[in-house]
């Protein structure tokens, strides 16, 4: 029985010490790379600058949203909005940060 409790006990206990790795999603862009950015830019160009779009909405196809989250050890998970591109046809028309 006493063997079980202690067994128990260190489980506990090293459960409470297990590393939590941060963990970042989306896109992680430099403002260099935003600067780049030129209105009129085709779609392509877009993505080869800057990755694809995290988020597409099938009703505005001609808005992507490019933004990034994190969640550090044991911390709530924050998210910012990077840019919002608004295309008009193939090309890129205005640039929203």
């Amino acid at each position: 029985m006493f063997k079980q409790a202690v067994l128990f006990s260190l489980i506990i206990f090293l459960g409470g010490c297990i590393y939590k790795q941060d963990i970042h999603q989306g896109n992680v862009l430099e403002a260099a790379q935003i600067e780049q950015l030129k209105v009129g830019m085709s779609k392509t160009q877009v993505i080869a600058l800057l990755g694809s779009p995290q988020l597409t909405d099938p009703f505005h196809s001609q808005r992507w949203d490019y933004f990034s989250s994190s969640k550090t050890n044991n911390q709530r998970e924050q998210s910012k909005s990077v840019v919002t591109l608004l295309f008009e046809q193939d090309a890129l028309k205005e640039i929203l940060n």
